[in-house]
């Protein structure tokens, strides 16, 4: 989910507002499965991991799983296992695990990335959580965000004009780009008030670091130096590492 980060007086409700209200009822941390099974038990490899960092970012891919149950492996802690999907003959292996906050930190994303993807050997690695948009025109709060390329941000470079945000970018597979181009098609987003706000799910290049960026000023750097990204965010950087 967005929330956008350049906005006047009279856009600031959809900044610092809460985001549409959805009509599921997500589970409580002690409600999640008591049932597990032993590593050796656990069908490796799997389809699609997917990482988070809040409660509420894991609790939100939680509800989507299927048949879920838990497993615990040294060096990389709890993962919660289950499946994607409805047909009964062709389902995803899915596997589910929370990191820290901060890419580089102890249990942090880098880390557990490299851990995850060494055992799990999944097909695609997915970060689960929330951003800033870069431009209101573009993202409103509540929008879903998908990115095409992930543009690190933490190096500058010093031009005659003054420092300049650079970076290194690294896009999605091919088989990933043609997947998430139609991902919003024929998908109804599940808000208590469809008609209260339109949410779209957006795709495009996303910025990545280390730094939380919440000053104004280096926002307005940041749209200089990549004006075609959309989003911003703090944890991507340690899966491209």
């Amino acid at each position: 989910m967005s929330e956008t980060v350049r906005a006047d007086e009279s856009s600031s409700k959809n900044i610092y507002g809460d985001p549409p209200k959805v009509n599921i009822s997500l589970p409580e941390i002690s409600e999640l499965t008591q049932d597990s099974k032993r590593w050796k038990d656990v069908q490796l490899p799997i389809d699609i991991l997917l990482l988070t960092v809040k409660d509420c970012e894991f609790l939100s891919c939680y509800y989507y799983i299927n048949d879920p149950y838990r497993s615990y492996f040294k060096g990389l802690g709890r993962v919660y296992f289950g499946s994607f999907g409805e047909d009964q003959d062709v389902k995803l292996k899915v596997a589910l695990m929370k990191c820290s906050e901060g890419c580089k930190v102890p249990g942090g994303a880098l880390t557990v990335v490299k851990n995850a993807v060494t055992q799990l050997r999944p097909k695609a690695v997915f970060f689960v959580g929330h951003c800033s948009g870069m431009n209101q025109e573009l993202t409103k709060l509540g929008d879903v965000v998908l990115s095409e390329k992930l543009t690190t941000y933490s190096y500058q470079k010093v031009t005659k004009d003054g420092k300049k945000f650079c970076g290194f970018t690294t896009p999605v597979s091919t088989d990933i780009a043609e997947l998430i181009e139609s991902a919003g098609h024929g998908w109804n987003p599940p808000l208590e008030n469809p008609k209260e706000r339109k949410v779209e799910v957006l795709c495009g290049e996303v910025l990545s670091g280390t730094v939380v960026v919440q000053a104004e000023w280096r926002r307005e750097e940041l749209v200089k130096s990549f004006p075609e990204a959309i989003a911003i965010e703090t944890e991507g950087e340690g899966k491209i590492s």
